[in-house]
């Protein structure tokens, strides 16, 4: 049997063409869902992307407050004293030191050690109260030079009452001689157990 031309045109040309239609269609249907689930999974990552994103600045703000209140309370630290500073003989030594630059004479230092301190908002005390009952005797300028030594100490000290009166008998040649009964204050930091 022999085929005509139109029927070898139809064989070598449009049988072939409509071959390639058939399978192009089936490839852009096969393409096209295949680009509506990368679309979709792209959509989904660019969601977590920017939810991951959103919880490393996050966590970014949280290490820079972290480092800031650390580094706050570093500082705070540096000015309370430590257990070993107000030993009694190691504060006594302190406070002698301070009597010997304001001139004054430490007549008596009585501790009133471990109250407990100012209470967290957890109930936990985070600090051990140190307190001393002092009686000292100098004049006017010598007393007020021993209490802004105590003052301003390095360490927190605080001057929470005192008393003053004369000692003696008043002479119009020397300085008025005062008794001074002073109650300080320190505290030392207890962290907390992790």
């Amino acid at each position: 049997m022999k085929l005509t031309e139109k029927q070898l045109l139809i064989l070598t040309i449009v049988i072939p063409a409509i071959i390639a239609v058939v399978l192009a269609c089936v490839g852009f249907f096969k393409f096209n869902k295949n680009i509506a689930t990368l679309s979709k999974e792209i959509v989904e990552v660019s969601k977590k992307i920017n939810e991951e994103k959103d919880r490393l600045n996050k966590m970014v703000e949280l290490g820079e407050r972290l480092k800031k209140l650390e580094s706050e309370r570093d500082a705070l630290q540096a000015i309370l004293p430590t257990k070993e500073e107000v030993s009694y003989e190691n504060f006594i030594d302190t406070l002698t030191r301070f009597s010997r630059e304001a001139g004054v004479k430490l007549t008596s230092a009585i501790s009133d050690e471990g109250k407990g301190g100012p209470p967290s908002s957890g109930g936990k005390v985070f600090f051990d109260r140190i307190s001393y009952a002092l009686k000292i005797q100098g004049d006017f300028f010598q007393v007020v030079n021993y209490i802004y030594l105590l003052e301003t100490y390095q360490r927190f000290i605080k001057v929470d009452n005192f008393s003053i009166r004369p000692v003696g008998m008043i002479a119009a040649d020397k300085p008025i001689e005062y008794g001074i009964d002073l109650k300080i204050t320190s505290y030392v930091y207890k962290p907390p157990a992790n």
